[in-house]
Parts: C-alpha cells; structure tokens; sequence
C-alpha cells in the first residue's frame, strides 16, 4: 500500500512539473508575439512588430493615457485594430511595390540608390537641427540609424513603382479647358453668411424676416444656433463653390443665389440654413487653371493607382492574417 501511494505521489509531483513547464512554454512572451506573421507578401513576411513599428509614436499615447495594460481596454481595442489594420494595409502596398520595381528593373544602380539615401537622410536631419535631436528622434521611433536607412531604402524603391504607375499620366491645355467648360458654374466663389436653425417652422419665420428687409447680420446673431458664425453675424468669408470643408447640402444652398439673393431654408445634417450670397463671382479660365490641372492630375493618378496596384494584388499571393493583429 505504501509502496503504491509512493508510486503515485511521484506520479503527481511529474504531473505537477510538466504543468508548471508546460504553462511556461504555452505562454507567449511579447518577443514572440512581435514575431507573429500577420501577412505574407509573395515570399516576404510582415510580423506585427513591423506593423507596431509604424505606429509606435500612437501606442505610445495609448500606453500614457491608458496605462501599460492599454491593450485590454474595451474603449480602445477596436480602434487600435483598426489602426493596425490601416498600416498592415500600408505596408502590403509598400512590399508589392518594392517587388515590382524589382521585377521591373526600376531599381537604380546601389551606387545611386545609396546617394539617393544620403541625400534624403541629410535632409531628414537637418530638420532636426543637431545630431543628437535627430539620434533621440530614431530613438523614439524604434530605429537605428541602420534601420532608418533601410527604411528610406524601401520608400525609394517603392516610390519607383509609382512613379511607373504614373508614367503615362499628362493633363493637356485641352484638357483642363473641357473641364473647365462643362463645370463652370463649379468654378465661382462668393462671400457666404448663413442662418442656422434646428426647427424648420422657426427656419421659415427668419428667412421671411430677412427677405422684408432686415439686417441679415443682426438676426444670425438673434437667432443663429451655430457657435461658429453666430457673433460675426453668420459671415464665413468667401467660399468657392467647389468647397470640400462645408457639408455638400450647404454649398449647393449657396452656389445657385445670385448677388445679395437670400435662400430658402436649406436642409442639412446639422438644421437649416438660411443663406446669404455677396460679392458673387464666376472665376476666369486664367485664375482656375492650375488649380483644375492639379485636381485632375489627382483624380488620373488615383484612378491608375487603384488600377494597377488591383492588377499587381492579383498576380502576388498574398495573404493576411488580421486576427492576429
């Protein structure tokens, strides 16, 4: 009997080391999570240290303001996945960009590619005044100077592939006057003040005030409920009509008055505005034409980006594990 409870005693004390061992082997230690794969570009890996790398100055705010343990804190998990999610993204693009410049001999000679880096990192330092600024900076960043170099290695090349991308990419004198002519009204501007009001009874009973005559600077500050025009008497200054800072509803409201025309209420997300147009003007082809060059140079490229990195996603195996980020 005492032979047997020995046997079994040895028995639990195995058992007993084999737990302790076998926690410590289980459990992973944050080298090993840095070194998870979370996508596969062709042959290249990206772990999610390279993704954390990126996003080192963000997790760096996460950790002050929440603490060391920000990573289990239900008011960020989501967003700090999606964070993860956008610069794995990122620097997919990146890695099939440097493997097509590769493929596509874009490349430059290493004798200029390491000029190319000097150049840039002589730029890059400068900014910071002295070496040492600049050394804390890598520092900060997660990066030796070796690392940073490697770093501006891959944006060069990388920047190869897009400038392929774009190679083809010309905006014509013709073409920026047919756009010009088919989107003229887009191109005016006028000095905007408004009325804002949540009710739409109450839209319509200041609207009718301001259409009778009364001083329309005067009745924003009475009745406008928008913090941000209410003491200047609904003035935002001259707006152009192809605005992008002022919800769509509100610049449509204003493009269509004439001078000193006061609109109907206009309904957007935030109420109704009532809408005064001064000092209306339609800009000449002269003043718009940098302006709409650059606008379709943009629109072209993103077109052609969006196309061929399609194209090249296609011809790269790759695969992403995002629920490892």
């Amino acid at each position: 009997m005492n032979k047997i409870k020995k046997v079994l005693a040895t028995a639990m004390v195995g058992i007993l080391a084999f737990s302790v061992v076998g926690c410590k082997m289980i459990q992973r230690t944050p080298e090993s999570i840095q070194n998870t794969v979370v996508a596969k570009v062709g042959d290249e890996k990206i772990t999610k240290g390279d993704v954390d790398k990126e996003l080192k100055t963000y997790l760096e705010k996460f950790k002050q303001q929440y603490g060391e343990n920000y990573e289990e804190n239900p008011q960020i998990k989501e967003t700090l996945h999606q964070y993860r999610v956008t610069m794995l993204n990122q620097l997919i693009d990146e890695n099939i960009q440097v493997q097509k410049a590769k493929e596509l001999n874009l490349v430059p000679e290493q004798a200029e590619l390491d000029k190319e880096i000097k150049e840039q990192s002589d730029n890059i330092k400068a900014m910071y005044g002295t070496e040492e600024n600049f050394k804390k900076s890598l520092e900060d960043n997660g990066h030796t100077e070796e690392s940073f170099n490697a770093f501006i290695k891959k944006q060069i090349i990388a920047q190869k592939a897009k400038d392929y991308i774009f190679k083809d990419i010309k905006i014509t004198d013709e073409d920026i006057n047919a756009e010009y002519e088919a989107n003229k009204a887009n191109y005016g501007e006028a000095n905007v003040a408004h009325i804002l009001v949540a009710d739409e009874n109450k839209a319509k009973e200041v609207r009718e005030k301001a259409a009778n005559g009364e001083d329309f600077a005067a009745l924003a500050k009475e009745y406008s409920e928008d913090p941000g025009s209410k003491d200047k008497g609904g003035d935002y200054g001259v707006i152009p009509y192809n605005s992008e800072k002022f919800v769509k509803e509100f610049v449509d409201g204003f493009k269509t008055l004439k001078e000193g025309e006061i609109s109907q209420p206009v309904k957007s997300q935030f109420g109704y505005h009532i809408i005064k147009a001064t000092n209306v003007k339609t800009k000449s082809f002269d003043e718009v034409k940098d302006e709409i060059k650059t606008k379709m140079d943009k629109e072209k490229k993103n077109e052609a980006y969006k196309k061929t990195m399609d194209q090249w996603k296609n011809e790269i195996k790759i695969k992403t594990y995002e629920d490892k980020l």
